[in-house]
């Protein structure tokens, strides 16, 4: 999408060179499906984002499991977020497996869907895969320009007293589902907008944003119109740069977005049909952002380096 002036900021597919650094970081995983890899080098000026796959199948028991090294243990220079989302629609909160992460040196076993705040220096991993019923979704970002690490803590700074426990979010707070400036859909065309977890630095203390959402198609002949009235997200900008993703949940064709979103960036309308990323600068006026057509689920998430959404 480079043939406009804004096009260029819209990630469609994963580039070769994204792909062979991390295998290159991460090594090859027959479970996973890696959709986007998004930094400066893919979009100039992005943060970097990777989007993943998981499919069930290929796990040894969770007992073998437990034995493996997974990622190993290591910090970053910027603040990181850590996602992962199951894909069933009548219990989303289940991530449909269990997955095994070490923040510092305490080890949590998530079988919920879940956000997990990694501030700068924080020692986290292993990560591993221990048990997969379903497909999950997964992704990782922060507002580092490349995806750098090392293998241990800085050692030139005084080390913050971490509660970890407090940096993973599993549940979605009252206030912030009914919050009329959260980033998730009104209304979304054939689709119905139900918001997952939201992350930011009232829920974990010096985090940054994070919204992720769920877009479902309405039964057919539905007559529910969702949210009536107004754009889903109307057109605003940010002083802070913002990461804007879809998702579709065909496990055949993971870039096919199953459906059809409508965003403007900078009085551009642009149609995506793909699953995507879409850089915004900050600065940048971007939306309004419809959701023409949901034809499967579409999984939704934005963020960016903001303490809070506005």
């Amino acid at each position: 999408m480079t043939d406009t002036k804004y096009g260029h900021l819209i990630c469609t597919e994963l580039k070769e060179e994204a792909r062979q650094k991390d295998l290159a970081l991460q090594g090859s995983d027959r479970m996973k499906e890696h959709v986007i890899w998004m930094d400066s080098e893919v979009i100039p000026g992005a943060m970097y984002s990777e989007c993943v796959w998981f499919s069930p199948g290929f796990l040894d028991s969770p007992e073998e499991m437990r034995k493996r090294e997974g990622l190993g243990a290591h910090t970053h220079p910027f603040d990181e977020v850590i996602g992962f989302f199951g894909t069933d629609l009548n219990d989303p909160y289940d991530l449909g497996g269990e997955i095994e992460l070490w923040l510092e040196d305490e080890k949590f076993e998530m079988k919920n869907s879940f956000l997990a705040y990694v501030p700068a220096g924080m020692k986290h991993c292993p990560l591993k895969n221990i048990a997969q019923d379903r497909r999950m979704f997964h992704f990782t970002l922060g507002p580092g320009k490349e995806y750098t690490r090392q293998e241990s803590a800085p050692t030139n700074t005084a080390k913050p007293e971490w509660d970890v426990k407090k940096h993973i979010v599993t549940g979605l707070k009252d206030d912030i589902a009914t919050a009329p400036w959260s980033a998730g859909p009104k209304q979304a065309g054939n689709g119905k907008g139900g918001r997952l977890l939201y992350l930011d630095s009232e829920v974990v203390p010096g985090a940054f944003y994070v919204e992720t959402v769920w877009v479902t198609p309405l039964p057919e002949g539905s007559a529910d119109t969702v949210f009536p009235g107004g754009d889903p997200v109307e057109k605003h900008s940010h002083d802070f740069d913002e990461v804007i993703a879809f998702f579709g949940t065909d496990p055949d064709d993971i870039h096919d977005l199953c459906g059809e979103v409508e965003l403007w960036l900078g009085g551009e309308k642009h149609i995506i049909d793909k699953s995507c990323m879409v850089f915004v600068p900050a600065g940048l006026e971007h939306c309004p952002l419809r959701f023409n057509r949901v034809d499967r689920p579409i999984f939704y998430f934005t963020a960016g380096p903001g303490s809070m959404y506005f």
